[in-house]
């Protein structure tokens, strides 16, 4: 009965947008303020080592595909979304113990013809629950270890997706 909720749940989970283009762009600078050409917030600039653009936009791929919807790789016909990554800081250590944690941060820009219509800004280093026990949901949601940066990359961008996405389920 557990299976048969939680199918239902996703088949209501369905959204009306159709194919969305997908635009990772990356903020150089590091350790400058910049401004986003997009939605006009301002970031400090962190890390992004060669490959994490290409590593955001499969992550993008995979979800947009889990919610059952299409995607391309350009921001002709239609809604795009546009993510600006500005920080992507892998952890130093294990899955029990860091010196550093995971780190990443990023705006996520619903466009619709080319109007900015959602953002959504993340920006977090990962916490250890002794830091911040407001946090404990999401300590044991994302599996009660220290994360790499692409598992912190992937709940970011789902929890991106979710609202920017909103209205349209």
């Amino acid at each position: 009965t557990v299976f048969l909720m939680l199918s239902a749940l996703a088949a209501d989970l369905s959204y009306a947008i159709g194919d969305l283009g997908i635009i990772v762009e990356r903020m150089e600078g590091a350790g400058e303020v910049k401004k986003c050409i997009v939605c006009g917030r301002f970031m400090k600039v962190g890390n992004i080592p060669k490959g994490a653009d290409a590593t955001i936009n499969n992550i993008m791929q995979e979800s947009l595909s889990a919610r059952n919807i299409g995607y391309r790789k350009d921001k002709n016909n239609g809604n795009y979304v546009n993510l600006m990554l500005y920080r992507y800081e892998e952890r130093i250590g294990g899955n029990l113990s860091v010196d550093k944690p995971a780190g990443v941060g990023f705006h996520m820009h619903l466009m619709e013809n080319n109007t900015l219509k959602r953002v959504f800004t993340f920006d977090e280093d990962q916490q250890a629950l002794s830091e911040n026990l407001f946090n404990i949901g999401k300590f044991f949601r994302r599996g009660a270890k220290w994360l790499t940066v692409e598992e912190l990359s992937i709940d970011a961008i789902n929890q991106g997706l979710d609202v920017i996405l909103e209205e349209h389920r």
